[in-house]
């Protein structure tokens, strides 16, 4: 994992090299282990390394190829680079998965990533053919941002080297609008900062005669068969076998890797297999955050899979008051707003875990490809209603009201639940909105006329859309950005086992009844692992990860809350109603009732972007 920047001057005037190396500086924090920087004429490329893989000066960047005509930068991992290395042939000068990708490039052209597993930003310069070519990989893990501004196109991990190379932070009053009014933000390449844009996962672009041309070489619905004819058995192997591969293969490091645990289902599998891989002969590090609150503590699932596989654990408590002392450096990591107190804690263990542990494997993904979130359930059962599938719909309502031990009042909110996630914008584990335009200014909604953002449904069960949303729109772009921002700002790179895209392709390509079966969510992963799993996850439904940002707000935070909203500078601005807000908040405190607080966020968070990056 690293830091890259570049500077291409589209009208071929030099570049400047004191801009290239600001731009590096800010990044530092991603790659404390090297620098480099190459510059030809009207072209630069910049590079901070993390060592991970091959720790010696062979894997310097930017690494140029052994005839000097080809020059890149990458953030990443290439996963499969040993496998690439043996097709490709040849001689090479270093151990690392760089040279490997810069091979494969010189033999396959922009064809190379139908060959790439793994998480990966980078940009070649091709000196023959004069062009840039720059990739983001399948999934959004690794980030890549750009801008062209007076005739120069500018490119970096993160926002804050295109700032270092003096490009004006704008709001963009767009997605500020879609964040406030629908709780949408990463589902667009668009910003929060005007004119800056993301490349969007499975994309790549191209410099062709002073032009930059974005082009999509990944799309999940035209890489998903039907796989409906397999047996539960064969479901069940092969998904197996393409997590204990991927996982594998995500253990290649010259570093010490660690495990963040939950207790959960996801964590559950990973250690497992690591375990098995392993063959119980090498102990992993565990590691889990807490709020020093009985009603949000992991603590008890967190230990019983420590000590079930023999290893060690240790325990980093997020209290009121770190909070607020870590938030100014969230954001500062985030360059946005983002989702909440969770992050907070996230941040909080990445920056106190062991320095040593630069690799981290983590559970991401598997509730959106399995179909774990409860708001899933309605729609699966109105894919057996289009089926005209009574019988089934009755055997499966009546199996999740007994497992989750649900009145009949109950069930119907959870099947209601369903059908208002599929038709609404962002919304929480429990399906409850993020947001709504009763607190915003008229005029605001006026001028910038929004429109709920339009996203795919390309598939033909409800099911499998919802899913897509959130892993293609939603809840998954936001938690990866969120992972890379805070991991990398203590120098730690953050792999994704569960969304290895030959994994997702597998995982869409199933019907329903693979997914949900006798009420339970997730079926063939459970069966799939349930000699790895103890009894209670195997058993038990998705537990949500609780934390304790509801009642901080109305209580513990609740000075610092009301501090943001009655500062002069969040009345200056022009998106809210001010009056309706504070009804809003005074009434929030008051109720006695647990209440999504992801509104009450949003506006402390945008006020805090502002002093952060704006004003």
């Amino acid at each position: 994992m690293c830091g890259i920047a570049g500077i291409l001057d589209l009208n071929e005037r030099p570049i400047k090299k004191d801009v290239l190396k600001a731009m590096v500086k800010a990044q530092v924090h991603r790659g404390p282990n090297d620098e480099g920087i190459y510059i030809d004429n009207s072209i630069g490329l910049g590079h901070r390394r993390l060592s991970i893989i091959d720790l010696s000066k062979a894997g310097h960047q930017p690494m140029g190829s052994t005839h000097k005509d080809l020059h890149i930068v990458t953030n990443g991992e290439i996963y499969n680079y040993i496998e690439l290395k043996e097709e490709l042939g040849g001689e090479y000068q270093s151990a690392s998965d760089t040279e490997v990708l810069l091979k494969a490039y010189e033999k396959w052209d922009e064809n190379c990533l139908s060959h790439l597993n793994g998480i990966f930003a980078f940009a070649i310069w091709d000196e023959k053919k004069q062009r840039l070519f720059a990739a983001r990989d399948h999934m959004g893990v690794k980030p890549f941002y750009y801008v062209i501004e007076g005739g120069v196109f500018y490119f970096a991990s993160e926002i804050k080297a295109l700032f270092a190379a003096g490009i004006k932070a704008v709001p963009n009053d767009r997605i500020i609008s879609d964040y406030l009014k629908y709780g949408f933000y990463e589902h667009s390449e668009e910003t929060f900062f005007e004119s800056i844009k993301q490349l969007m996962p499975g994309h790549y672009l191209t410099s062709e005669r002073g032009e930059i041309r974005v082009k999509r070489y990944w799309h999940l619905p035209d890489n998903v068969s039907d796989l409906s004819s397999l047996s539960d058995k064969d479901v069940q192997d092969r998904y197996r076998e393409l997590v204990t591969k991927s996982i594998t293969r995500q253990l290649r490091s010259d570093v010490p890797v660690g495990i963040p645990a939950s207790g959960g289902l996801d964590c559950s599998i990973i250690t497992g297999v690591v375990n098995q891989i392993n063959e119980g002969q090498k102990n992993f590090q565990l590691f889990s955050w807490i709020y020093g609150n009985p009603d949000y503590d992991e603590t008890p699932f967190a230990s019983s899979l420590a000590n079930s596989l023999g290893w060690d654990i240790s325990f980093f408590e997020l209290s009121p008051q770190k909070a607020l002392d870590i938030i100014p450096d969230v954001m500062k990591a985030e360059e946005q707003p983002f989702p909440g107190i969770s992050i907070v804690a996230r941040h909080l263990l990445y920056k106190e875990a062991d320095p040593n542990l630069i690799v981290l494997i983590e559970g991401h993904g598997g509730d959106e490809i399995g179909g774990g979130y409860p708001y899933y359930f309605g729609n699966f059962i109105s894919d057996l209603v289009k089926k005209e599938s009574t019988k089934e719909i009755e055997t499966e309502i009546e199996a999740y009201a007994n497992l989750h031990r649900l009145t009949k009042e109950e069930m119907d909110s959870v099947l209601k639940m369903g059908l208002e996630a599929y038709s609404s914008g962002g919304v929480s584990a429990d399906a409850s909105k993020f947001s709504s335009s009763n607190y915003l200014n008229n005029d605001f909604i006026s001028f910038v006329k929004r429109d709920m953002p339009k996203l795919d449904l390309p598939f033909k069960s409800r099911l499998a859309n919802i899913q897509y949303r959130d892993l293609r729109y939603t809840k998954e772009p936001r938690v990866l950005r969120s992972v890379d921002r805070n991991s990398m700002a203590y120098g730690k790179e953050v792999r994704v086992p569960f969304l290895d895209h030959k994994i997702v392709e597998f995982c869409f390509s199933l019907p329903p009844r693979q997914k949900i079966r006798n009420g339970t969510q997730r079926f063939f992963m459970r069966e799939a692992f349930k000699d790895l799993l103890p009894p209670h996850i195997l058993n038990t439904p998705k537990r949500a990860v609780p934390d304790p940002q509801r009642a901080w707000l109305k209580n513990e935070l609740k000075d610092w809350t009301e501090d943001i909203l009655s500062s002069e500078s969040f009345k200056r601005r022009p998106y809210f109603n001010q009056e309706e807000i504070q009804k809003e908040y005074n009434r929030y405190c008051s109720s006695t009732k647990i209440e999504n607080s992801f509104h009450i966020w949003q506006w402390i968070n945008l006020e805090l972007w502002f002093r952060n990056f704006i004003d």
